[in-house]
C-alpha cells in the first residue's frame, strides 16, 4: 500500500488531493473563460479553502500579481496564464505545494512578489517543492536541494551541506607580496598581481589557507562560498562533451 499523508493513493486520492495545490510549468487554460472564472473553478475543485477566506486571498493576489481577472484567456500571454495558475494555488489552504518552473514567463517584480509569498508559506508551516532552472530563486527559498540529472537525484542537502562538493574563492590584498602559496594543498587557479591576489581552495582547506596569507599581513580578505549554480555545474561539466 502507497501512502500520502497516511491516506491509500489509490482510495483516498480525492481527499489527497484537499491537501495539494500544484502549478504547472507550461499553463493550458479553457480560452472562453475569463481569469477569474478559472481561478475560481480551481479554488471550488481543491476544496480545501473557506469561501470567505478564498474570496479575500483571490483579491489580494489578484491585485498584487496584477491581473485582471476580466479577460477572456484567450487572450492572455505566457506570464498571465502562469499567474492565473498560481492565483488558484495560493489561494487554497494546502498543506503541500507543488510547483513546476512556476515563475515561468513573469517579469521580475512578479518573481519577488511569487518569492514572498513563499517565503509566507513557509513560516506558516506549509510544504514547497519546488523544481526551478532559476538557481538564484532555489537558493532565496529552498532549505534542501536536490540535483537530478538524467532523471535520477545524484545530491541532496541543505546547501551548507552541498558546499563541500566545490571550492571556495578568496581574495586577498596584503602588505608584503604572497609567495609559495601554490605549495599548499587544494589550491586552484592562482591570480596574482602585485599584492593581490585572487584563488580557488578546497573547502576543508580554507583554515590553512587563510592562516599562510596572514604571514604577509592581510589589508583586505574576501571569502566567497561556492553559489548554487557553480554547484550545478561542478555535476554537468561534461555531460555534452564540452568539458
Amino acid at each position: 500500500m502507497q501512502l500520502f499523508f497516511g491516506k491509500d493513493v489509490w482510495k483516498e486520492a480525492v481527499e489527497i488531493h484537499k491537501k495539494l495545490a500544484y502549478v504547472p510549468g507550461d499553463v493550458s487554460l479553457w480560452d472562453n473563460l475569463t481569469g477569474g472564472e478559472v481561478i475560481d473553478l480551481f479554488v471550488k475543485l481543491q476544496g480545501g479553502t473557506s469561501e470567505r477566506r478564498g474570496r479575500g486571498r483571490r483579491n489580494e493576489l489578484t491585485r498584487r500579481f496584477d491581473l485582471d481577472v476580466t479577460k477572456k484567456c484567450r487572450t492572455y500571454s505566457k506570464g498571465n496564464r502562469q499567474k492565473v495558475a498560481l492565483i488558484a494555488a495560493l489561494v487554497s489552504d494546502a498543506d503541500l505545494y507543488i510547483l513546476d518552473e512556476p515563475t515561468s514567463g513573469l517579469d521580475p517584480l512578479m518573481e519577488s512578489v511569487f518569492q514572498e509569498y513563499v517565503l509566507q508559506l513557509k513560516k506558516e508551516g506549509k510544504s514547497v517543492f519546488l523544481s526551478s532552472h532559476i538557481l538564484s530563486e532555489v537558493e532565496k527559498l529552498c532549505d534542501k536541494v536536490s540535483i537530478i540529472r538524467n532523471g535520477k537525484i545524484i545530491e541532496t542537502g541543505t546547501l551548507k551541506e552541498l558546499r563541500h562538493l566545490t571550492r571556495t574563492t578568496i581574495s586577498a590584498e596584503t602588505k608584503r607580496e604572497i609567495t609559495g602559496i601554490n605549495s599548499l594543498d587544494g589550491i586552484h587557479n592562482i591570480q596574482k598581481t602585485g599584492h593581490e591576489i585572487s584563488f580557488q581552495v578546497d573547502t576543508e582547506n580554507v583554515g590553512k589557507a587563510i592562516s599562510y596569507i596572514n604571514n604577509f599581513e592581510i589589508l583586505n580578505l574576501q571569502s566567497t562560498p561556492p553559489s548554487l549554480e557553480e554547484l550545478f555545474m561542478t555535476h554537468y561539466k561534461g555531460e555534452r562533451g564540452d568539458e
